[in-house]
């Protein structure tokens, strides 16, 4: 994990009613701490940012109240802030802070553009199926947004990685995230999956058609070992060699939606490396992606590489 030397990490310090609170919640804690150990790995300094969601009003008074004794919140938050620096620093990982105002996702993706981070640790939690279909969530507007790699910790799936998967579609873009899938194995020393799913719902209307079965099982071994080849070709391009506890292809007939969560429950996998494309405005909102849709319920934590073209000049 080499080249991830900045490290920014989504603190938030909100807690019921107040604007500021040194009281984390357990997907903060999550993953404030896998930050730190994704730093340990990669040599990387962590920024903490913290996303007060106040006011332009508040925000004013706050401005006017540095010329008073009383503590502001601003000045709270940099206070807990200052902790976490701390704590890092006698971990031996370099640390600084960062607070800005406004909308948790907004703020999190321009503090990424501005200050060029190479990846940003955020917590979440399952959501109630319709919030998340009318208004989504931090983690999902992070994900389509932010000009770089996502790591999406749950308080629930935060482990010692020993089992890494790397979900490809074989598509043009798939490369990145088999480099960073290998990369990620040989930092934590885990055992790495190349997961395809081959999706053959189409060959079901071959029936219809009066194709028979043997001619439709024929098709399916050809298009799997089509896909096994693919997956070894993308392999040879990659130093994968050097991987301590090996690489196992594995192919699953299904949709992804439905397959890569099985087959992360089933394998006990501890992080899956999924892409996701590089949609925006209506479209995204209507299509969404795999990595999207299979956030609230999987049982792992998450790295999300982004398309070339949305690292490289970001969205406008």
């Amino acid at each position: 994990m080499s080249h991830y030397s900045s490290i920014l990490v989504g603190v938030d310090l909100h807690h019921g009613d107040r604007a500021a609170s040194a009281e984390f919640g357990p997907e903060t804690r999550a993953a404030i701490e896998q930050a730190l150990e994704l730093a340990a790995h990669s040599g990387g300094t962590v920024t903490f940012c913290s996303v007060l969601e106040i006011s332009p009003q508040t925000v004013s008074l706050i401005e006017r109240d540095h010329e008073n004794l009383l503590k502001t919140v601003e000045d709270f938050a940099s206070e807990v802030l200052d902790a976490e620096v701390s704590a890092a620093n006698a971990r031996g990982i370099a640390a600084d802070k960062v607070i800005r105002f406004g909308a948790a996702w907004e703020e999190l993706v321009k503090e990424v553009s501005e200050n060029q981070h190479h990846v940003v640790v955020i917590g979440t939690r399952p959501r109630d199926a319709t919030a998340r279909l009318l208004f989504g969530s931090t983690a999902q507007k992070v994900i389509r947004l932010a000009t770089c790699p996502v790591w999406i910790v749950k308080p629930d799936e935060v482990r010692e990685i020993r089992e890494i998967a790397v979900a490809t579609d074989l598509g043009e873009s798939s490369l990145p995230i088999l480099h960073a899938g290998i990369e990620a194995a040989r930092a934590w020393n885990a055992r790495l999956y190349l997961l395809h799913i081959l999706e053959l719902d189409q060959l079901s209307y071959l029936l219809i058609a009066g194709v028979s079965e043997a001619e439709i099982a024929a098709c399916q071994q050809r298009l799997r070992s089509e896909a096994e080849a693919a997956l070894h070709a993308q392999l040879a391009q990659c130093d994968y060699r050097t991987l301590q506890q090996g690489v196992k292809i594995e192919i699953v007939l299904g949709s992804p939606d439905r397959e890569i969560g099985r087959f992360i429950t089933a394998n006990e996998v501890d992080l899956l490396v999924i892409g996701t494309h590089g949609r925006r405005g209506l479209e995204a909102y209507l299509l969404g992606n795999t990595a999207e849709r299979i956030l609230p319920s999987i049982e792992a934590s998450l790295l999300i590489i982004k398309p070339e073209s949305q690292t490289s000049h970001g969205l406008n």
